[in-house]
């Protein structure tokens, strides 16, 4: 009994005699990313109707005249990026049912597209793209997008022929804007 009662001690004296737990503290980093993006909040998207192409003379009729629901056409975009680039690429209006235009005609109307951005600082920047030329033409914001709505217009206008003489052959013509509108990190 003398050793489980002196166990019994020394167990109790060791106990008491450790010393206590101090605090102890560290350090969690939590990290994330934004990866650099443009959307679409209203589709780039949609149709101008330019109505009748020629003037009297049947020559093309630069101002586009005869359209229909106006030149321009609103987006809105918004990009997380601080200077977004731009790119326009304007195709030319075809007639295709005239494949054989002789000389002095053409079935093929030009035109000049711009897209223009508001910048978030109040500014604007505009790219323009000939159908004429091929290829898109590109350029930087140089700013952030502003966040508002209708930031990008496109508008079309400068209506020419190859030949600035030339006919336009009846018919329907048809052509497109391309746009792309790309985040930069």
């Amino acid at each position: 009994m003398k050793k489980i009662v002196l166990s019994a001690l020394f167990a109790a004296t060791t106990f008491v005699a450790a010393p206590a737990f101090a605090q102890v503290s560290g350090t969690v980093d939590v990290t994330g990313t934004v990866a650099a993006r443009c959307s679409a909040i209203t589709p780039i998207s949609g149709s101008i109707t330019l109505g009748e192409l020629a003037a009297a003379s049947g020559k093309v009729d630069p101002a586009f005249a005869g359209n229909t629901g106006g030149l321009s056409r609103n987006f809105t975009i918004l990009c997380n990026g601080a200077n977004p680039k731009l790119s326009v690429n304007a195709r030319p209006l075809v007639n295709a049912a005239a494949t054989d235009s002789p000389s002095g005609y053409t079935n093929t109307v030009h035109y000049t597209a711009t897209l223009t951005a508001m910048g978030a600082k109040g500014g604007s920047t505009s790219v323009a793209d000939q159908s004429l030329s091929s290829g898109a033409t590109t350029a930087q914001v140089g700013d952030r997008l502003a966040t508002v709505a209708n930031n990008i217009s496109l508008t079309v206008g400068s209506g020419a022929t190859a030949e600035p003489t030339a006919v336009l052959d009846a018919g329907t013509y048809a052509g497109n804007v391309e746009i792309i509108i790309a985040p930069t990190a």
